[in-house]
């Protein structure tokens, strides 16, 4: 993926959050995917093994869309305004979603 295309997606994922309809964390996005609100969900490409498969797993059991995007988790908190690492985001509003999917497949 593109670094331009990267730091796209990141800079829609903020905004998603402005919005207040992004989810994040593994066990939250979990949360989300199972009740149904998750429209996309994201892992940084980065994530713990064990992180990747609870969050794939958990999109193939409830058949949700999931994309992995290249970043550390450090890099996906820091686009989100967290301290800390965050393996996994999704996002809870069909809009943001569709924005984000077309821009990681621009550059593929």
């Amino acid at each position: 993926m593109a670094q331009n295309t990267t730091a796209r997606a990141l800079s829609m994922i903020g905004m998603c959050k402005k919005a207040g309809r992004l989810v994040s964390g593994v066990p939250l996005v979990c949360d989300a995917v199972r009740e149904g609100r998750a429209y996309l969900t994201l892992y940084a490409s980065g994530a713990s093994a064990n992180s990747v498969k609870r969050i794939t797993d958990k999109c193939a059991s409830y058949d949700a869309k999931i994309a992995a995007i290249d970043v550390t988790p450090e890099e996906l908190g820091k686009a989100i305004g967290k301290v800390g690492a965050v393996a996994a985001v999704c996002t809870t509003d069909r809009g943001f979603a569709e924005a984000i999917l077309k821009i990681l497949n621009s550059n593929i």
